[in-house]
């Protein structure tokens, strides 16, 4: 009965908080926008206002919310003005085959180096090569179509800019809220994979830590975007959000190093644990400013420190050793810490609020980009092989599509685009969902043209589809192709309706795969990158990394003077470097040559450095709370959880007795006590 309740609140839950932290209202405001250029094509029969629909997806797909709006709108304008020069010139060129493919390579080769300016950057770099590798894979047409091809680019993409920056513009503040729900809703979903842990380590996968940091990252950018106009709570999470990831790492550490055999110390924390998920909901209804939520919320902080205090009697009555008893007071000690973040009177222990970010003028981010773009490919480094990689592959789908004909051609050239990943792992991966995903997306597109033979109910199906991606783009890669698929489908329908459905589906599909497959063939045969050949490099720097963050948490411990700010970015590379080798590790699993002990090491490895940090990272909170006396005798506590020779490789660290469960003892001088 109690699995059936579990699942039955999961659902209730989702229901109810789903719709705030997904973009759902978002996703179906870019739907529409996406829509409007193609009810316009099925009604005045322009098959062009199709490309314009594409383009208008396109510059939806490559605006950033979390940027301000004169940021969005600069952005925009520029990704219509570039787009709609390279669907003029690859139109213009593409009756001379050679030069169309030289001309995609050329443009596929500077769009995979915009990597080098993040992953926004990278996408709008992407994306603008798409453009005009598709329009270079378009049949020929004499002048004036480059110029019409052109007009209908900018004019979709000067549509969507207008649209999501003009008309049901969200605030700034109701971004900020929703990423700050976003993160409370992931702060809660990891206390309650928390539970099971706490009842059986050894059985228990545990909670996502690296999807918790990018939900707290994107909150950041959110509030560096314009510190100033969210609300009062939204605030408080932003100055309080690295201190309760830091409380949820330790506490995940602990849970992972509970004493064997302690069935008594489970049965005490667990409530606590459902205590403390309750109090993380109400501070997300605060967020969204809910009705009673400032009531419900001193209740359960009530609540809270009661429970707490009634666990440390009972376990003052029972049979602890001192182990187990230390062990479940450290644990108890970070759970109450939790009840004043949130609480904007708790502000002056937080760190100051998020700087808003400087943006260099247009001419010196791109003289700065150059500069960064001629850097990479001297050094030959590995987005300068990644680009090359791309065009390569760009440019054998194009000779492909032309050397057979087939229709729709430019869908392999977008398919090897968009499969193609840095190394060979990921490129597998990525290609196996594309296809998969693909082909139930093209039977969803010909069920819902054959249902339907209205062209303007088609075009209005674009709008559940067209939201559909853009709500699950974040959630998962094979429910994002899904719903892109019948959406680009039901695109082409409405500007060639000559063909069935089923067999535009099937061409679809084809396209697909053979795309995929040049994809996976230039991986593994243009230069390729295997993971396992990153291993010794990625180990260093994570170690390095985690060495450096505990040298600084025993110097700020001992009073010597570190500031917050550096201890937060210490942890935060420290962090950033163990979930790449996390991911790296996962990776190597798809490589046939790699060695099963390797990436047993690596595994070992990257949970001895995450209890390391787990251990380490509380103090930062807990700090200011100890005596003097706590404080020295903590500083002198070895805080590593690996040992670290000079030339420390993922095969040279030798992790410690692992069977040993091995914690700091968290605790402070301060009682909890009741709130107003």
């Amino acid at each position: 009965m109690s699995v059936i309740k579990r699942i039955r609140d999961t659902i209730a839950r989702a229901m109810r908080d789903g719709r705030h932290h997904l973009p759902l209202s978002a996703a179906l405001k870019a739907g529409l926008i996406c829509a409007a250029p193609a009810l316009l094509a099925a009604m005045l029969h322009a098959p062009l206002l199709c490309w314009a629909a594409i383009a208008t997806f396109w510059t939806c797909l490559a605006d950033d919310p979390s940027e301000s709006i004169r940021a969005r709108i600069a952005a925009g304008l520029w990704f219509g003005a570039i787009g709609a020069l390279a669907s003029a010139c690859a139109t213009t060129v593409a009756e001379v085959g050679w030069l169309a493919v030289a001309l995609t390579g050329v443009a596929v080769y500077i769009g995979g180096l915009a990597r080098l300016g993040g992953a926004v950057m990278g996408t709008r770099g992407l994306l603008l090569a798409t453009a005009c590798a598709v329009s270079a894979a378009f049949p020929a047409h004499p002048w004036p179509a480059p110029a019409q091809y052109a007009a209908s680019f900018a004019g979709g993409s000067l549509w969507a800019v207008v649209c999501l920056v003009g008309f049901w513009r969200e605030s700034h503040a109701a971004r900020a809220r929703r990423a700050a729900f976003a993160y409370l809703y992931a702060a809660s979903s990891f206390v309650r994979a928390l539970v099971p842990v706490a009842q059986d380590p050894r059985r228990a996968s545990g909670p996502n830590r690296a999807a918790l940091r990018t939900r707290l990252d994107a909150m950041t950018r959110t509030a560096q975007a314009e510190p100033t106009g969210a609300g009062t709570a939204t605030v408080a999470w932003q100055l309080g959000g690295e201190r309760s990831i830091a409380l949820l790492a330790g506490l995940e550490s602990l849970l992972g190093n509970r004493p064997a055999d302690c069935a008594t110390t489970a049965a005490l924390l667990v409530p606590l644990l459902h205590r403390l998920v309750a109090l993380i909901d109400a501070h997300a209804d605060a967020v969204l400013e809910r009705p009673g939520c400032d009531a419900a919320l001193a209740r359960l902080r009530n609540r809270l420190a009661a429970d707490v205090r009634g666990a440390t009697l009972r376990a003052d009555g029972s049979a602890l050793d001192d182990h187990a008893r230390a062990w479940l007071q450290s644990c108890m000690t970070l759970v109450t810490a939790f009840t004043d973040i949130g609480d904007i009177r708790a502000g002056d222990r937080n760190q100051a609020p998020p700087a808003a970010r400087e943006r260099p003028r247009p001419f010196q981010a791109i003289g700065f980009a150059m500069a960064l773009a001629r850097t990479e490919i001297r050094a030959n480094g590995r987005v300068a092989r990644y680009a090359l990689r791309l065009a390569v592959a760009a440019m054998l789908s194009a000779v492909l599509a032309r050397a057979l004909g087939v229709q729709q051609g430019y869908w392999i050239v977008l398919t090897t685009l968009f499969v193609m990943q840095p190394t060979v792992p990921h490129t597998v991966r990525i290609s196996g969902l594309r296809v998969f995903g693909t082909i139930l997306g093209a039977i969803v597109a010909s069920s819902v043209a054959l249902a339907s033979h209205n062209m303007a109910l088609l075009a209005l199906a674009i709008v559940p589809l067209a939201t559909g991606t853009f709500s699950t783009r974040p959630v998962s890669y094979v429910s994002y192709i899904l719903f892109l698929t019948p959406h680009f489908i039901l695109v082409a329908y409405l500007g060639m309706p000559v063909a069935s459905p089923w067999l535009l589906a099937g061409i679809r599909v084809a396209n697909s795969v053979a795309g995929a497959l040049v994809a996976l063939g230039v991986s593994v045969l243009a230069w390729p990158e295997w993971e396992r050949g990153k291993l010794d490099a990625v180990s260093n720097r994570a170690i390095a990394a985690v060495a450096e963050y505990i040298e600084l948490v025993r110097a700020f411990v001992s009073k010597r003077g570190v500031e917050a700010d550096d201890l937060i970015a210490a942890r935060r590379r420290a962090c950033c470097a163990t979930d790449e080798l996390d991911a790296l590790s996962a990776a190597m699993r798809l490589e046939t040559g790699t060695e099963r002990s390797r990436i047993d090491d690596a595994c070992e490895l990257v949970r001895q450095l995450r209890n390391t940090v787990g251990g380490a990272a509380p103090l930062e909170c807990l700090a200011a709370s100890m005596s003097d006396a706590r404080r020295e005798r903590l500083a002198t506590v070895d805080l590593s959880g690996v040992e670290m020779p000079a030339d420390a490789t993922a095969r040279a660290v030798t992790a410690r007795d692992s069977r040993a469960c091995r914690f700091i003892p968290f605790r402070t001088d301060h009682p909890p006590t009741r709130t107003g």
